[in-house]
């Protein structure tokens, strides 16, 4: 018995065969960059979630961090996440104020941005001194 011909017409669609959705991109994306893809799925969406090379842990389909926390560790955990926009925000300002500190001239306005700069890197280095435990 011969087997059957297969013919395949451009354009065709078959059904339940989709294009590759974004966050399956993103996933392929993640390990080829050397990501490992973790046990766990993300909380909200159900997508695996990834562990990148910062050790980080990452969910590609909502392209946001996760924090694992192990049982009796809540508390630590949400310090974290609390301390996390925080960073962000420091961050971002000591961008602004190094743009502002390359434009001026004036000996006062240098010393007072200068002033302000030192700050906010010792409010950084504080907060990622806590976060260290």
């Amino acid at each position: 018995m011969r087997a059957p011909r297969l013919q395949v017409r451009a354009g065709a669609r078959f059904e339940g065969v989709s294009q590759v959705s974004e966050s399956t991109k993103q996933m392929a994306e993640l390990l080829r960059s050397g990501a490992r893809m973790l046990s766990h799925s993300c909380p909200e969406c159900g997508s695996p979630l990834f562990q990148l090379k910062s050790g980080e842990i990452w969910c590609a389909s909502c392209q946001r961090r996760v924090v694992i926390i192990p049982e009796g560790e809540e508390t630590t955990a949400e310090a974290e996440i609390q301390l996390e926009p925080l960073e962000r925000a420091l961050l971002q300002k000591i961008s602004s104020m190094t743009g502002l500190l390359a434009g001026q001239s004036e000996p006062g306005e240098l010393r007072e941005t200068a002033e302000a700069l030192n700050a906010l890197l010792a409010s950084l280095e504080r907060l990622r001194r806590i976060r260290k435990g």
